[in-house]
């Protein structure tokens, strides 16, 4: 970054012809601006000024070096103006893992996309506990807790379990009233990814 600072300073210098003149628009002594250049010449080993008492001179060489560091400096303005389109309009690669049920986002995935065209969408249906990091994701949709301190979370949205069944098998053995009445029927569990344990009667009561 010094470099790059003495050679902002040797293309002012070379525009305004001055010492003084650059150390204005710098905000610096015409001192400081001297004892740049003659860094900046003894760094390269080359003169890029003939100076006199009333003015300065650019040489040959310092002409060749001018036109390069001017090209230098559009380069960065190119990558500083790209990367502020970029933030403007999100552009690139999104990986994102949803739950098996994750089909439910697809229209407002569906959305995303025709919102924002120049970002490709990576979706990932699993309902194993992830390492978001690890594997690379860039946002993950799980239900629970968070239990990784260096993720950030935002809540979607919440959802309540209700007890379903068929009409036949509802007819057939009754409805349960009362959350212990399920001991006595034929219940699918929920089997917890991280350990690949069924939920318990006793954790739905």
């Amino acid at each position: 970054m010094e470099n790059i600072g003495s050679l902002n300073v040797f293309m002012i210098v070379a525009e305004t012809r001055s010492f003084v003149g650059a150390g204005e628009v710098l905000g610096i002594s015409s001192s400081a601006v001297g004892k740049a250049m003659a860094r900046l010449e003894k760094r390269l080993g080359v003169r890029l000024f003939h100076r006199s008492t009333r003015s300065i001179a650019i040489t040959a060489e310092g002409t060749m070096f001018l036109e390069r560091c001017r090209r230098i400096f559009a380069e960065i303005e190119a990558a500083e103006q790209e990367l502020s389109q970029t933030l403007a309009a999100p552009r690139g690669r999104l990986r994102v893992s949803l739950p098996l049920a994750g089909m439910l986002f697809m229209p407002a995935i569906t959305k995303f996309m025709h919102a924002f065209p120049d970002v490709s969408i990576d979706l990932d249906f699993t309902d194993r506990l992830v390492d978001v990091i690890e594997e690379g994701f860039d946002a993950v949709v799980r239900t629970g807790d968070i239990s990784d301190s260096r993720l950030m979370m935002r809540t979607l949205g919440k959802f309540s379990h209700h007890v379903v069944g068929a009409k036949e098998y509802f007819d057939r053995f009754g409805i349960p009233e009362k959350p212990q009445d399920l001991s006595a029927h034929a219940c699918l569990h929920h089997k917890y990814p991280s350990s690949g344990k069924a939920r318990t009667l006793a954790s739905e009561t």
